[in-house]
């Protein structure tokens, strides 16, 4: 099938013939995804610790968009700065849009369109949108769909719900 079949309207073909492990869809285009992360926005206050958080998925499954690596995509409204958490599963951030910082594990590392940093599991963090008029936005892949079918997730906020910062990079 066209990938054109995969409207994003919660429609599937009935008889699909696709048999791999995989999502059909290859590209997911910014063209449609930054408008429904604006449209998701308007109705949804979004987690304390991520902003409005989408994830990729299968069409035909509703799962992953791989069996052993998911994908999000997140937007961070202008000034916004989330509460540091930390989770199993590590991730891999490419900024979208926008700029800003993270702190990771205490250290900050700052961030601007098309920059590509870390989270390494189990290490506290947190983004900040540096813009007090503009949204930011973060693409990440990570290894949830590993991790959550071992049944290994888990998250934990923050007990101060900001890191000290012990180090810029």
């Amino acid at each position: 099938h066209s990938p054109l079949t995969y409207s994003g309207v919660g429609l599937v073909p009935a008889d699909p013939n696709w048999n791999k492990p995989y999502s059909p869809l290859f590209k997911y285009s910014w063209k449609q995804v930054y408008p429904a992360l604006l449209e998701a926005a308007k109705v949804n206050e979004g987690s304390p610790y991520d902003g409005i958080l989408m994830h990729y998925t299968n069409p035909l499954t509703g799962g992953h968009v791989m069996q052993t690596m998911g994908a999000s995509i997140q937007l961070l409204r202008a000034g916004e700065h989330t509460k540091a958490h930390r989770h199993t599963g590590s991730f891999v951030y490419q900024c979208a849009k926008g700029h800003g910082y993270s702190v990771i594990a205490g250290k900050r590392f700052d961030w601007k369109e098309r920059d590509i940093f870390c989270v390494p599991s189990w290490a506290y963090h947190e983004h900040v949108n540096l813009s007090p008029t503009e949204d930011a936005c973060l693409f990440s892949f990570n290894d949830l769909p590993v991790i959550t079918s071992l049944g290994l997730y888990q998250e934990m906020e923050h007990p101060n719900t900001r890191q000290e910062m012990i180090d810029v990079r």
